[in-house]
């Protein structure tokens, strides 16, 4: 019953965004008969830049120096009124609950004909997919243990992610609210991210994921929510006789 109510709620926020953010302007490349100089030079070059590829690098390299830190810090200030928010939040990172959430928000934009929720939606599905496999791979191969086991932030045992104890990295629960918000957060709000971030705060505060878990979990996440999401507004020009491919 209790998934139920947060399917249900979840399904409202999403849904109900139509009527809370303004719309965007859908963005557009004019066409011009020789087009050769505006062809566009891969997506993938714009998202997954050297730019962004080094911050989040410096990233995770900087949260497995401070793992066991901050670990510390955040079991040491734990009470009662953050146990409610982390515990509330911590279910919009479970997949049981955000899959379907994504399928019946999907539904509703495509029965009210919402193009632009339904759209969305379905790249948070494509995201929330495509991610999975990666994360859920290297959790297999790294074989990390969790911070409630007590080993420390370096025990890991090479494919040896076989259960649930083991599969500490990268986490699961950040990925799926990175990667199933952030289409959102880029097409509606930036505050939606606050979706996100907290549940990254309630597996560490849960003591369920080190710090690293959670950037490396965040960011296949990020990164997948945001090519889908930019993916909608692809175009490929060709130069010659008009031919415009989109994707």
């Amino acid at each position: 019953m209790k998934k139920l109510q947060y399917l249900f709620v979840f399904t409202l926020i999403l849904s109900f965004q139509i009527k809370t953010f303004s719309q965007k302007q859908n963005d557009s490349i004019p066409y011009f008969k020789n087009s050769r100089n505006i062809l566009n030079p891969g997506l993938g070059k714009e998202v997954f830049s050297s730019k962004n590829l080094i911050i989040f690098g410096g990233l995770l390299g900087s949260a497995f120096l401070i793992d066991e830190w901050t670990s510390d810090r955040i079991q040491a200030n734990q009470n009662s009124s953050v146990d409610k928010y982390t515990n509330f939040f911590n279910e919009f990172g479970e997949k049981k609950i955000i899959a379907p959430s994504i399928v019946a928000t999907w539904a509703i934009g495509t029965i009210i004909k919402d193009k632009r929720l339904s759209t969305t939606a379905l790249n948070s599905g494509k995201a929330l997919l495509t991610g999975a496999i990666l994360t859920e791979g290297i959790k297999m191969l790294a074989g990390r243990s969790r911070p409630d086991q007590n080993y420390g932030n370096m025990h890991f045992d090479a494919f040896g992610g076989t259960t649930n104890n083991t599969k500490s990295f990268p986490s699961g629960h950040t990925f799926v609210a990175w990667s199933v918000f952030t289409p959102f957060a880029e097409e509606y709000s930036k505050w939606i991210y606050v979706i996100p971030v907290s549940v990254s705060l309630a597996r560490m505060y849960r003591n369920r994921h080190w710090l690293s878990d959670v950037v490396l979990g965040g960011g296949i996440g990020y990164f997948a929510g945001l090519y889908f999401q930019k993916r909608k507004n692809q175009r490929v020009l060709f130069n010659g006789n008009g031919i415009v491919i989109k994707f």
